[in-house]
């Protein structure tokens, strides 16, 4: 087991799919961690989140959060309230009391001029929710600078593994492979960079293990893959043959074709992912087999 890092570190989001499963990593890791979760942390609520000093927390993962791009389109309010104000409060937290933070962000970079996208290549982003975490990423780079907060940034691509809802892309393609009487898709060509779940809790634990005073991290995979290339993946994984069916729907801001660079990510905390596509896949699948 390696060394722990002798802090006690708070996650919010807890309860989420992400928030989750790195509780459970580092409990495994024996570390000091309180999970929050919606039910126990209101992250706009600022006495809830002033409470937390109490605990004596040595770094925060901050995960909490509205997530899903398309119910932002809906909700850009509850979005902007939750990801900016919320982020806010964590950070006053983080600058009264020493604690530095790791926070998880998401793609915000819009439509790529160049692939593989670095961490330096513009930020445009596109669609509420990307634009919240964008601004939460401002204030981490304020924060950091005028007022010392250590502050990690993890700007994932497209996250998947076991435990993500049937919303989102690769389980939903999953679930009709194993259930469904052929797979419905809106869309076969967008191209996307896909990380296994295990590959970010390990880049995470690198950036509470290694501290930065203010840093940016993609993390993903440094390939993608097409609609049409995860449906043949899954498929081929799982033994099945069943018709695909596109409805030729394009998602609004649509990205074609999207690429981390996760050069930076390895030379300084000296991360790789550990999962090819398929790899991840057959993990991910093995409780289906």
């Amino acid at each position: 087991m390696t060394e722990r890092t002798g802090k006690k570190i708070v996650v919010t989001g807890a309860g989420g799919f992400i928030g989750s499963a790195l509780t459970a990593y580092l409990q495994k890791k024996d570390e000091m961690v309180l999970g929050l979760g919606s039910k126990e942390l209101d992250v706009t609520d600022k006495q809830s989140v002033a409470a937390l000093a109490a605990s004596r927390p040595g770094h925060i993962v901050h995960l909490a959060g509205k997530t899903f791009v398309p119910r932002s389109w809906e909700e850009p309010a509850q979005f902007m309230e939750t990801n900016v104000f919320g982020t806010l409060n964590l950070l006053e937290l983080c600058r009264i009391h020493q604690i530095s933070m790791t926070y998880i962000s998401a793609y915000i970079y819009g439509p790529p001029e160049k692939n593989p996208i670095c961490e330096t290549d513009a930020v445009r982003p596109d669609n509420p929710y990307a634009r919240s975490k964008y601004m939460a990423e401002e204030l981490c780079a304020f924060y950091a600078k005028q007022f010392g907060v250590q502050v990690s940034i993890i700007r994932p691509f497209n996250v998947y593994g076991k435990g993500q809802k049937e919303e989102f892309l690769i389980p939903h393609i999953i679930d009709q492979a194993i259930h469904g009487d052929c797979i419905r898709v809106m869309d076969l060509t967008p191209m996307r960079d896909y990380v296994y779940l295990d590959d970010l809790l390990d880049a995470i634990y690198l950036t509470i293990k290694n501290v930065q005073e203010y840093d940016v991290f993609n993390i993903g995979s440094g390939t993608s893959y097409s609609v049409a290339e995860v449906v043949e993946l899954v498929q081929r994984i799982l033994g099945t043959e069943k018709t695909v069916e596109c409805r030729n729907q394009t998602r609004k801001n649509e990205l074609n074709n999207v690429v981390a660079d996760i050069s930076h990510a390895g030379e300084v905390l000296g991360w790789r992912p550990a999962h090819t596509l398929e790899q991840g896949l057959r993990e991910m699948t093995g409780g289906c087999l």
